[in-house]
Formats: C-alpha cells, structure tokens, sequence
C-alpha cells in the first residue's frame, strides 16, 4: 500500500487525482483527507506505481457529502463508494486490492445472461460422490435448466436520489470513502481487486457484467463493499411474486450462499426482495 500527498478536491483529470495533484483549476467538491490506496500484490512485474487503486477518507464521510460527490461523478469520473474492511480477521485494508486488478474491458467481453447460466450450470452440476450441488426443492419453480435474465423492474424512483437516501444507512465508524476511478459503479468490484467472492468466481469481470444489467434494468447503485459483502440500492425492484421469483435466481446465481444459507430457497429469498429498495450480499 502507498501513501501519498493528498488531493484535496475532486477535479476532471483522473489522473492528476491518482497522482497526488493537490490542485487543479477545475476542481469543484471538497475531500476530507485521505489517502492513495495501491494494490497489495506480489504478482510477477507489479509496482506500486502502476497499481493505484482508489483514493481513501481517513474518517467516515457524511451524507451530504456523498450526495455531492455522486451528483459530480460524471464530470470527475470518479464513484463514491463506501469501503468497511474488518481488520480483526484478515490485517489492515482488505477489502480491496488483495487480488490483481483486472482491466475494465474485461467486462465488456460478458453478457448477464452468460454469466448467470454458466455459473447456473456450474452450481447445478452433479458430482458423482456427492449428488447435486444444490437442493432441488430450492430452486422451486425452476430446476437444472437456468430461466435467464429477469425482465426490467417498473422504477420507483429515481436511482441517484434513491442511493443518497439509503447510503446513510450504512455509515459506521469503519466505514469510509472511497473514490474509484470508472465511469459506473458496477465496474468497482473488477478494478479494485476485491476477493469477498473469491470462493465463488475466480475472477469479477462476470459479477460486474451482472451488476452493470441490474444498473440498466433495475436502478442499481453500488453503495458499499466489504470484505465479503456488497450493498446495492435499488430503484426498480420487483413488485409481483412470479417477476420476484425470477430475480431471485440471478441473485443466486450471484451469490448462492446469500440465498440459500440465509433465505433457504428461492420462493423465499422472492419474498424477502419484493418491494425492497436494498439488496445485500455476502460470501463465505
């Protein structure tokens, strides 16, 4: 990790921000101070120079802040996003950067309906020792066979103002701001090097892919992450129990231990999400 002289507003040039440019003639929100945070890695060629990944409060942000910075996220590029890291288990700062980064192209190369039936496949594969992976009366009204993408969510609200409103919420005292340097917040979990789903995917190209299709058909906004968790809001949320249903297994697919360690099934999980304007993750 690299600490470096910080920046103290937010300015169109990305690059003049990563590089600990204290100011710039275009700067227009005020940071708190913060730091650089690099990626913590001993991959073949990595240095500290070429893997920034994101600046970091020092102390958790307020709501009036965040709002400010969401609203300027087009002009600086740069998403407001809240980092919580639990230092007790696994050492200072690893929410992100634990992993090599992977470029943002990667997530062009994928569609939400391949990843959701590739990892559907995986999931329901039969092992020849153990049967199934997955508990048929689960995945009731659906089976082996993945059902695809759901269609959009009917929009409640706006998808910005909503994520204002419920983003305080989640502010504790480990809570703190991070800003990311990609054009949507879909792409964080890619470009930060995050491992909380490590044990589900070998790679986060496909959960954005996933996460970029719920921005588009659901007002999704990603909030906060976690060492293995993620927050989302949510502007569109299904409000009729056969469309619940059929998020639901996206939500599986994305995070299956979510779903069945603490709904227990689809059907249940359905219930849990309908007319809700949040949507949680975890990982074990």
């Amino acid at each position: 990790m690299v600490r470096s002289d910080q920046p103290t507003r937010v300015a169109t040039d990305l690059s003049s921000l990563l590089g600990g440019v204290t100011e710039t003639d275009h700067a227009t929100v005020t940071l708190p101070p913060g730091e650089i945070l690099s990626e913590q890695s001993t991959r073949a060629g990595w240095t500290a120079d070429s893997a920034r990944l994101c600046w970091l409060s020092d102390e958790p942000p307020s709501a009036q802040l965040l709002a400010s910075l969401r609203a300027d996220h087009r002009r600086s590029g740069l998403w407001p996003l809240l980092l919580c890291d639990d230092t007790e288990v696994y050492g200072e700062r690893c929410t992100v950067g634990v992993i090599a980064p992977e470029p943002r192209e990667h997530v062009d190369r994928w569609r939400a309906e391949q990843v959701m039936a590739r990892i559907w496949e995986g999931l329901c594969q039969a092992d020849s020792d153990l049967g199934p992976s997955y508990d048929p009366d689960g995945l009731h009204p659906f089976d082996h066979r993945c059902p695809g993408p759901a269609p959009a969510g009917a929009p409640l609200a706006d998808p910005d103002i909503l994520a204002n409103q419920q983003a305080p919420r989640l502010l504790d005292h480990e809570t703190r701001l991070a800003m990311v340097p990609v054009a949507r917040g879909a792409d964080v979990l890619t470009v930060l090097g995050w491992s909380g789903a490590s044990n589900h995917v070998s790679r986060n190209a496909g959960l954005s892919a996933m996460l970029r299709s719920w921005e588009e058909r659901f007002g999704v906004r990603v909030l906060r992450l976690g060492p293995d968790r993620l927050d989302l809001s949510v502007a569109a949320p299904p409000q009729r129990e056969e469309h619940a249903v059929a998020v639901a297994a996206e939500h599986w697919t994305f995070s299956p231990d979510r779903v069945m360690q603490e709904s227990g099934s689809l059907a249940a999980h359905a219930r849990e999400i309908r007319g809700r304007r949040t949507w949680s993750f975890w990982w074990e």
